[in-house]
């Protein structure tokens, strides 16, 4: 699953292959299969990346199969 996401760092808005989407019981925050990769930043954790407009489409989609 790809998600579109910005860097808080750099601010680019970039696609990253995410894998599986599974939401934790307990904070109620999404668990990617896959880091999170800026193409100029390297490896970003949830929150240093936002969620574009498109990513939290994306994101619903995602989690509406679990």
């Amino acid at each position: 699953m790809e998600i579109n996401f910005e860097c808080k760092k750099c601010s680019d808005t970039f696609n990253s292959d995410i894998g599986a989407v599974k939401i934790n019981e307990k904070t109620f925050r999404p668990e990617f299969e896959k880091p999170i990769i800026c193409p100029k930043c390297g490896v970003r954790t949830i929150d240093e990346v936002f969620l574009t407009e498109l990513g939290q489409s994306q994101m619903t989609e995602a989690t509406m199969n679990i």
